[in-house]
């Protein structure tokens, strides 16, 4: 009996044992997808596999479906839509090309973002609790410019080192800029090469070189300038009718030319009439630098040979000015001055007193024009349309933006990447003002230098200054 009565106990325990197994598997159960719990967003549970003592909340990887819209100014809103953002603002962060924009709302579905100043295209990032996201690129439009001093002392010629305003110069003619972030500048009266540093201190980089023949070496009214990648700086020394190179150690070396005239061959057996521009590029010959110059053409200069082989590139082979498009040989130009590279294989050139800009297609081997007509000043209209007075230099931004100094209408022309034409600063003032680009006035300005940081140089030759222009 004793025997008996234990034996029900023991059911009657293993029943109760039961029904709470029962009910702890009706709390929790498998669903059809393997889950542990039936709602995967339950805080209580955990995905098949976890550690059972584990109660780490489920998180779900966000996704990103669309932005809009893709395309604005600064401080435009976008909507970013996805899935699993959550709602804490704090874990969301959205730049836009590497900008960090600002969070103004965060749904589990949706962000809103506005774009940062400056931005300027690239694509849209985001991160959202560690995950990391990737969107389209948004097209950043530019809608404000401002135009102030960087160095120089407006209107007063001179030869002074210092910091900003306080340096002067007497007419800047070109400029470049190097890897570290220093701008160097064509001090044409002043025979020499002037450095500007990123905090904005003007000093000399070059005025005089080493000993060549016995006689000192100096720059004569230098003109034209140019930086390959390896911070080698090139001078169109322009009064001395030759090239020069700076090493990064300033080391000076004549690399062509050292007597006026028109004769091709290697090094200073090569003969130049006043090189204007020089532009570092490359083509089917390999490494090359091109110099426009008085004899109406364009000469190539081989940096892979290393003899500093000139030959004509481009117009006539005796001097002969004119305008005339067609073959290399066969083109005609009028006082050729600042080139750029734009794309692929085009090298555009300011065409001076032909009053156009022209363009080098390298793989077709042909000229023609690019922008412009007859002389006089046509804006805000199609780039064949626009008319420009004796262009002088060409930059060139990396959105296919194009920069160009209209010397002899005393203001910047700029030409969309879809071929519109528009200025910055008025029309023909020849004065001197700082201001929204509206308002700014230039006075013969001959250099121009976009850096690719939302930011154009002007080597403003007539106030006797280095001009910012900021495009936000």
């Amino acid at each position: 009996m004793k025997t008996m009565k234990t034996i029900r106990i023991l059911r009657l325990r293993d029943i109760f044992l039961l029904l709470v197994l029962l009910s702890l598997a009706l709390s929790c159960g498998s669903d059809d997808n393997g889950m542990d719990c039936p709602d995967p967003t339950n805080a209580d549970c955990d995905q098949v596999g976890d550690d059972p003592q584990d109660d780490d909340p489920v998180v779900l990887e966000p996704t990103l479906s669309s932005v809009a819209p893709v395309t604005g100014p600064k401080h435009t809103e976008v909507v970013i839509t996805g899935e699993n953002f959550g709602t804490d603002a704090t874990k969301v962060s959205v730049s836009f090309n590497g900008t960090p924009g600002e969070v103004l709302g965060v749904t589990d579905t949706e962000v809103t973002v506005k774009v940062p100043a400056r931005a300027y295209t690239g694509p849209i990032t985001m991160e959202v609790d560690g995950f990391d996201l990737t969107g389209p690129e948004f097209v950043y439009e530019l809608s404000e410019v401002n135009v102030e001093t960087f160095a120089g002392t407006p209107g007063e010629p001179g030869y002074e080192e210092g910091s900003g305003t306080a340096a002067k110069f007497d007419q800047p003619w070109d400029l470049a800029k190097d890897s570290g972030g220093n701008i160097f500048v064509v001090d044409r009266n002043n025979h020499a090469i002037r450095k500007i540093a990123p905090d904005g201190v003007v000093s000399t980089f070059m005025k005089e070189g080493g000993e060549d023949g016995g006689e000192q070496e100096s720059f004569y009214f230098p003109h034209g300038l140019a930086i390959d990648s390896d911070d080698n700086i090139y001078v169109a020394d322009s009064g001395n009718d030759r090239i020069v190179m700076i090493d990064p150690d300033r080391v000076w070396t004549n690399i062509a030319g050292n007597q006026e005239g028109y004769v091709n061959g290697s090094g200073a057996s090569a003969k130049f009439r006043f090189p204007a521009a020089i532009l570092v590029g490359e083509d089917a010959g390999g490494s090359a630098l091109y110099v426009s110059e008085d004899n109406h053409a364009i000469r190539r200069i081989s940096l892979d040979d290393g003899q500093y082989t000139v030959s004509t590139y481009a117009g006539p082979e005796i001097t002969e000015l004119g305008y005339k498009d067609g073959g290399l040989s066969e083109a005609r130009f009028h006082f050729p001055s600042g080139m750029a590279i734009i794309g692929e294989g085009t090298i555009l050139i300011a065409d001076y007193d032909n009053h156009r800009i022209r363009a080098i297609d390298q793989d077709a081997g042909t000229v023609g024009t690019f922008a412009g007509g007859e002389e006089g000043y046509v804006n805000d209209v199609s780039r064949s349309e626009a008319r420009f007075r004796n262009p002088s230099d060409i930059s060139v931004a990396g959105d296919g933006t194009i920069y160009i100094t209209d010397t002899a209408n005393s203001c910047i022309r700029q030409i969309d990447p879809e071929g519109h034409v528009t200025t910055i600063g008025i029309y023909d003032s020849f004065d001197y003002n700082d201001g929204p680009g509206d308002e700014a006035k230039f006075n013969s300005p001959l250099g121009v230098l976009h850096t690719g940081e939302g930011e154009i140089y002007v080597a403003d030759t007539g106030s006797h200054v280095i001009r910012k222009i900021i495009i936000d």
